[in-house]
């Protein structure tokens, strides 16, 4: 199975266990509902108690036989479902599959529906629990699909049935308004004077339009500074992400660097890039290395402080822009960092191994005032970093240091 698609299946595990929750706490059937379509109420005893306690539902098992004489098609799905219920309570999911795949056969047998209400739909979920349960997730997302599909056709029949009766109240109320309208209508045009009336009626007519206008006006004025304000938020963030892009990245570095050099501050500058990157979305899919990256920035940005600049300079890469701080604090951050990223578990993301970072620091006292020269010196540290082995930092002055003995 592609474990991009395995990863798609965890994502939306929980969310259709969610809908299945509020799906039976909000939709669950009454008995008289559910005897609509004629069904023995044992049965649909016995099915609810296979989801609410499914130790007294065992004890009643041995009275249920699939006699097809003594059930009728929708009783004998209700009594394999309930079974099966009961069998995945116990573990036993072989089993729980089998009965479900016969409780399915039967479906072409009984109406739509039917089959849409909470009692029979949640077949796929069962279905779908045991597959996971195996770890069999082609088969258990079908399943959840299938489950989902569902329960959407339940809820437009429902929404549908209350639009109908919404509309119907509507209309009476309407009806009811609209005769008292105009029974006030005629009692006013008997008491009042024709040409006083018109001249107030104008000046109300005009004040509403004035009003209307300016709220029109003032509510578009704001609409557009709302516009105005996201699409610049837009222009500076990394859209995957959500930290800084690469042009919001130069223009902070620009200025720092600028401020840092009037007044003589410390400013460091470290580089970082994701070991072995390709091979996670080789290995994996490109979906999970999206999580890796997203997983990645939210773990570095909780170690940054408030002033410090994180963004993404593109691709694997990240940049750490760190205000009055010298190159012996520069290091112990990025350290911390590194390990940081070392040590979490990213089996969440549906990558089973360790993701490490080779981190590149560097000084505004080794490199000429402007920010591409630093943000250079720190690209040159953490090529520097790979080369010696990976998940690891180098400082530039190192390998300035390493550079002029040579030439000594």
């Amino acid at each position: 199975m592609n474990k991009s698609l395995t990863v798609l299946i965890f994502s939306l595990y929980c969310m259709v266990c969610h809908i299945a929750v509020a799906y039976e706490k909000n939709e669950s059937p009454t008995l008289t509902k559910v005897n609509e379509y004629n069904l023995r109420a044992d049965i649909i005893t016995f099915v609810q108690l296979s989801s609410s306690a499914p130790n007294k539902a065992y004890v009643l098992l041995s009275t249920f036989d699939l006699d097809a004489t003594a059930y009728n098609y929708a009783e004998q799905y209700l009594v394999l479902l309930a079974k099966a219920k009961i069998k995945q309570y116990q573990q036993q999911h072989q089993e729980v599959i089998s009965l479900i795949k016969k409780t399915i056969a039967l479906r072409k047998y009984i109406v739509e529906k039917q089959l849409n209400t909470p009692l029979f739909s949640n077949a796929h979920l069962v279905l779908a629990t045991s597959y996971a349960a195996i770890k069999d997730f082609d088969q258990a997302y079908q399943a959840k699909k299938d489950f989902v599909d569902e329960y959407n056709d339940y809820s437009d029949d429902n929404r549908e049935n209350t639009v109908k009766e919404l509309t119907k109240k509507y209309e009476i109320a309407h009806k009811i308004e609209a005769n008292e309208l105009l029974d006030n209508q005629n009692k006013l045009k008997e008491l009042r004077l024709e040409e006083v009336h018109k001249q107030q009626q104008d000046q109300q007519q005009q004040f509403i339009l004035i009003t209307l206008t300016i709220i029109l006006f003032v509510l578009l004025f704001l609409r557009q500074l709302k516009i105005r304000k996201k699409l610049l938020f837009l222009t500076k963030t990394d859209s995957l992400t959500g930290i800084l892009n690469r042009a919001a990245l130069f223009n902070q570095g620009q200025k720092l660097v600028k401020i840092s050099s009037q007044k003589e501050l410390q400013l460091s500058l470290s580089l970082f890039d994701i070991d072995h990157f390709k091979s996670i979305n080789d290995e994996f899919g490109h979906h999970v290395g999206d999580l890796v990256l997203e997983k990645i920035s939210h773990l570095v940005s909780e170690t940054m402080r408030a002033r410090d600049v994180f963004s993404r300079l593109g691709g694997e890469e990240f940049v750490i822009i760190l205000p009055n701080t010298d190159i012996d604090k520069a290091k112990a951050i990025a350290v911390r960092v590194m390990e940081k990223i070392a040590d979490h578990d990213f089996g969440e993301c549906g990558v089973n191994r360790p993701i490490t970072l080779s981190i590149g620091v560097a000084n505004l006292n080794e490199t000429k005032a402007v920010f591409d020269d630093l943000l250079h010196a720190a690209d040159l540290a953490m090529y520097q970093a790979k080369a010696q082995g990976r998940n690891q930092m180098v400082s530039y002055a190192n390998i300035a240091e390493h550079q002029e003995r040579r030439q000594r």
